[in-house]
């Protein structure tokens, strides 16, 4: 429990260091004090439906100089507590710095740290579509080693409906290892002070490791739920409640698979964020 509370602390002060004065993003007003007053208020809610707070699914658009979302919760497939946490740092106008961190069963450390830059490449105004990408590093796994992990940001506004898909895919240097990750969320703007959606991933891990012998393994995994956030100004505080579902293996000292476990179970995690 200590290291989940100082891998959060880490996350909101990452998110803390890197709020400098940057420039406006695209969701700013450009100038006027009744706009900037208007944007102060409507701050967290816009970052959170386009995606920027989501637990799961990752936004193209730029934070205004920073945002971080943090959640924890109880795992039915995974049996045990789960947390999750993501800061994201805005550097210059198209690009990010972005710290994620997860707790809970997956193969090998139970925390889990992925340091990587995101670039908003497209923007739907001009281009019809919100397009960005990603690229970061997940230094451990069950190897001890990690992960080089890539993959594109893509949104679509529909007035007060956005929806947002994240394919990614992983290799070890070795390239032995892989993992394909399919990150999603659809999310609706209600009233000036909450926004409701849906939020999840997918995702699928392959290895002819021989260090993975006599280990137990997440061959896939997924979560996803219905998720609800309140705003008050930058803050908000938000809920995802909905199906988890692994299947492990155990892969035997001959290489060759033996046991194989499907397990389901119900997710449920609370947590706080906001954007500055």
């Amino acid at each position: 429990m200590i290291r989940i509370s100082i891998a959060l602390t880490i996350l909101v002060s990452t998110a803390a260091a890197a709020a400098a004065p940057h420039e406006e993003s695209e969701s700013a007003p450009a100038n006027g004090a009744e706009k900037a007053e208007k944007y102060r208020r409507n701050a967290a809610q816009d970052a959170a439906a386009s995606g920027a707070l989501s637990a799961f699914s990752v936004s193209p658009a730029m934070p205004r100089a920073a945002a971080a979302v943090a959640l924890a919760g109880y795992d039915g497939a995974a049996r045990g507590f789960r947390a999750r946490g993501a800061a994201d740092g805005r550097l210059l106008g198209f690009l990010a710095a972005r710290v994620e961190y997860e707790h809970g069963l997956g193969n090998g450390p139970s925390d889990r740290v992925s340091l990587g830059l995101r670039a908003k490449l497209l923007n739907q105004a001009q281009h019809g579509i919100d397009l960005g990408a990603m690229l970061f590093y997940q230094p451990r796994d069950f190897r001890e080693e990690g992960n080089v992990v890539g993959g594109l940001l893509l949104a679509r506004r529909f007035d007060r409906l956005t929806f947002v898909l994240n394919p990614l895919v992983g290799s070890d240097p070795e390239g032995d290892d892989q993992s394909f990750d399919l990150r999603f969320a659809g999310l609706y703007k209600t009233y000036s002070w909450l926004v409701l959606g849906v939020d999840g991933h997918g995702r699928y891990n392959l290895s002819n490791d021989q260090k993975r012998n006599g280990n137990w393994g997440i061959d896939w995994e997924a979560q996803a739920g219905a998720s609800a956030a309140f705003c008050q100004g930058p803050l908000l505080l938000t809920l995802l409640v909905g199906p988890s579902l692994l299947q492990r293996s155990y892969q035997g000292l001959a290489g060759v698979p033996g046991e194989r476990e499907l397990r389901s179970g119900l997710l449920a995690m609370a947590g706080a964020g906001g954007t500055f």
